[in-house]
């Protein structure tokens, strides 16, 4: 019933927003100069795609227009300084500002809906805010940027949403987020980025490298891989998680001595755990019961408790580097368990080595990860529901 309800929304704004659209107001357009924007200042709402790309612009000030029935792009301005959208509040398009290296002030006071948003390259950009709040967006990057404070995201879901290589970032927070139907990438920002995720119920992929710290307290089920990767957190707790249906990596994170996943039940891919070398207790999985992939626990660990452990389709692999852990109770996992012919577990070992990078068996280092994995990805996707509900034409 609700998907009904957005479908005549989105039908019933586009049919209100066309009424504005004509003459003038119609059409692509490439912008050289400020004057060529100014003639736009008369249209509330816009139709057409709009470029400013390769420009002597030093500032740029989008008039007049409330709703831009297109694409927006402003790219490779190397003198442009300064963008102002004063009346903007949504773009049924792409809004993306791309290898502008002087820009250092963005405004967007109104903005609060548009498609698609992307922020690359723009290495003079301190913060980036939504004074009005954005509440729909389907998908939002933002990369390779100077960019300390983000504020303002105030959406409930999003398709795709990757936040990289944004070297002072150091706090990140959506506090109405609760769904991600594409891909969720945290990745290579300031080495003490701290992420406050716990809003978030249900994603699809999810990819977490270079944190400082992580909160995903409502996280309860992944529709397809989660990782977390050479991280500096020392811990790491997914409370509500009930299943993955794809496969779950915890790897390199050298710091991590805290590891729960109380209520994880179910994996539909492998379970890799590899390269944490201060987790001396492998005990996060008390209710594990099914994994349809590779068992992959690989470290420096005494002990590895599987209590609920029944069923493994795939092989599995344990290996530490400690002298104290006995393969005892994992070798008993091979009667009727282990449905899979790798099977291996060593004690002792000097240099450990991850099954889930090998293609050849448990002592090959030289493939890609996943080659044992039966992990199938699926994919959901969350339509936007893009509506300005007042509008003057």
């Amino acid at each position: 019933m609700l998907f009904k309800q957005a479908v005549l929304s989105v039908g019933i704004t586009l049919c209100i927003l066309q009424t504005g659209v004509y003459g003038a107001c119609n059409g692509d357009i490439k912008i050289n100069s400020q004057g060529d924007l100014d003639q736009l200042k008369l249209c509330k709402t816009y139709g057409g795609n709009i470029a400013v790309e390769q420009t002597a612009m030093a500032e740029l000030k989008l008039q007049g227009v409330e709703v831009l029935q297109g694409d927006l792009t402003i790219s490779s301005n190397d003198g442009l300084q300064r963008i102002s959208f004063p009346s903007l509040q949504g773009i049924n398009g792409q809004l993306r500002l791309l290898n502008n290296k002087a820009l250092n002030t963005l405004e967007m006071p109104q903005l609060t809906a548009l498609r698609n948003f992307e922020l690359s390259v723009l290495p003079a950009l301190n913060e980036v805010k939504f004074p009005a709040g954005l509440n729909q967006v389907e998908q939002f990057s933002m990369a390779d940027t100077t960019v300390a404070r983000l504020e303002g995201l105030k959406m409930s879901g999003i398709k795709d949403l990757s936040i990289t290589n944004n070297i002072y970032l150091k706090q990140l927070a959506i506090g109405n987020l609760t769904k991600i139907s594409g891909s969720l990438t945290v990745s290579a920002n300031s080495p003490n980025l701290n992420v406050d995720f716990n809003s978030i119920q249900a994603m699809s992929v999810g990819t977490f490298r270079n944190l400082a710290g992580i909160s995903l307290k409502e996280l309860r089920q992944v529709s397809g891989d989660i990782s977390f990767i050479t991280n500096t957190f020392t811990t790491l707790e997914l409370p509500a998680i009930t299943g993955v249906a794809g496969t779950l990596t915890i790897a390199d994170n050298i710091r991590l001595n805290n590891l729960s996943l109380p209520s994880l039940s179910h994996l539909g891919g492998a379970l890799s755990v590899s390269g944490n070398n201060e987790l001396t207790v492998v005990d996060a999985f008390p209710r594990l019961e099914e994994v349809d992939g590779t068992l992959d626990i690989v470290g420096n660990f005494d002990q590895v408790d599987l209590p609920y452990l029944a069923d493994v389709r795939g092989g599995l692999n344990v290996q530490t580097s400690s002298s104290h852990f006995s393969c005892e109770a994992i070798n008993q996992l091979k009667k009727g368990v282990i449905k899979g012919n790798l099977f291996a577990c060593k004690a002792s070992v000097a240099k450990p080595k991850s099954g889930l990078r090998t293609g050849k068996g448990f002592d090959d280092e030289s493939s890609a990860v996943s080659a044992l994995s039966y992990s199938s990805q699926g994919g959901l996707f969350f339509g936007l529901c893009f509506t300005i509900f007042y509008i003057l034409c």
